[in-house]
């Protein structure tokens, strides 16, 4: 488990093992990620691992002080007495201490040792290198979250003044249309960082099965008053038929599907119609999306549109982050995103998500009767189509 130190030997190859019993132990300490350094009562070293040494970067001897062993602990002021120079190093490190050296960052943190003789207390040394460095991108994220903000708030801030002070100045402005735009724009950003946030640890054991069916029912009455507000026709296309399953971050799809209709909302003139449909395909469930709003810009006629990244410069016009967002929470669980021409001078938006199928997984009784539970498996995933609507 460690390297046993005498005075004078170091914590590094030149270790003496005494068995082969303690070369196994040796080898296993070594490849563990952290550190470990004993201390007696007085605060002097005991043992330590190499791990231990390698990571603060310097030779550990048995018998050493404490303070001559991390020396960057020591206290900027004059201590009350010698008492409180040999304790100092060790309070700093009973909540926690991080240690730079170089380009790294260390954690030290100081537990009581229990149920031991000689040990009085043990030093555990991990590298938080990486976390640090995560922390600190975290921190730059959200400045620069907080600085695009700013704009769509400080315009939005401005346009209830002129509704207070000037109204026609505040209709020549885009009015109440405007405030909105920038409602959405800086709602959107915030779903961004969010599932930027999120979807970076996300794993599979984060995903739970839910009706589809269920969640695109339930996502049409929040949208229900942007559609009147904008003289809308909202309409949903859904057989009632059993549920669909499928296995995924149930807020994250249908906040992806919510991006799509205010999307086709907002773009939609007034008198128009906005269409969302479900249906199986397949192994896929498949949920669309259709505007009358004139077609996506850039959308070609013969080619559906899988790259929403060229629709950043018109985000605040109700594409763009939206589109993108939703293409990457769609990708995220296995699915496809891609956008169409119909028919009626619009667009098809059209979501196809891998479904769970339902199955018997127990055998029949001898009467013919299936006597086993109910149980979900995932369909294989087939290749990706452009459509399948």
């Amino acid at each position: 488990m460690s390297i046993l130190l005498r005075s004078g030997q170091h914590a590094g190859p030149a270790a003496i093992i005494g068995n082969a019993a303690e070369c196994d132990m040796e080898a296993l300490c070594d490849g563990e990620p952290w550190g470990t350094i004993a201390l007696d009562v007085r605060h002097h070293v005991l043992f330590a691992t190499r791990g231990a040494a390698h990571l603060l970067e310097r030779e550990i001897e048995a018998g050493m002080a404490f303070s001559a062993l991390l020396p960057e602990l020591e206290p900027a002021e004059e201590p009350w007495d010698e008492a409180h120079v040999e304790d100092t190093p060790t309070l700093a490190l009973e909540q926690g201490f991080e240690l730079a050296l170089g380009d790294r960052w260390l954690w030290l943190r100081l537990e009581p040792a229990k149920n031991a003789q000689h040990v009085a207390a043990v030093l555990r040394v991990s590298d938080m290198t990486d976390m640090r460095r995560a922390l600190t991108n975290r921190a730059e994220s959200l400045r620069f979250l907080s600085h695009d903000l700013r704009s769509p708030q400080n315009s939005i801030v401005a346009l209830t003044q002129l509704h207070e002070h000037d109204r026609q100045a505040f209709e020549d402005c885009g009015g109440m249309q405007r405030v909105a735009e920038l409602a959405r724009y800086a709602l959107s950003l915030g779903d961004q960082f969010i599932f930027t946030s999120v979807a970076g640890a996300l794993r599979h054991r984060d995903f739970s099965r839910f009706d589809l069916r269920a969640a695109v029912r339930s996502v049409i009455p929040k949208l229900e008053v942007a559609a009147v507000y904008r003289n809308v026709a909202l309409r949903l296309w859904i057989a009632d038929e059993p549920a669909v399953w499928v296995s995924g971050v149930q807020v994250f799809v249908m906040r992806a599907l919510q991006n799509l209709i205010d999307n086709a909302i907002q773009a939609s003139r007034t008198g128009g119609r906005v269409t969302v449909s479900l249906k199986i395909a397949g192994e896929h469930a498949v949920i669309a999306v259709s505007d009358e709003a004139g077609g996506l810009p850039g959308l070609s006629p013969d080619c559906p549109m899988t790259d929403f990244d060229e629709l950043g410069p018109q985000s605040i016009g109700g594409f763009g982050i939206g589109l993108k967002l939703a293409a990457r929470i769609v990708g995220l669980h296995g699915g496809s995103l891609h956008a169409e021409a119909n028919r009626d001078a619009g667009t098809d938006f059209v979501v196809r998500l891998p479904r769970l199928s339902l199955h018997r997984s127990e055998p029949r009784s001898p009467g013919g009767e299936r006597t086993g539970g109910i149980g979900f498996a995932a369909f294989e995933r087939p290749p990706r189509s452009r459509s399948d609507r």
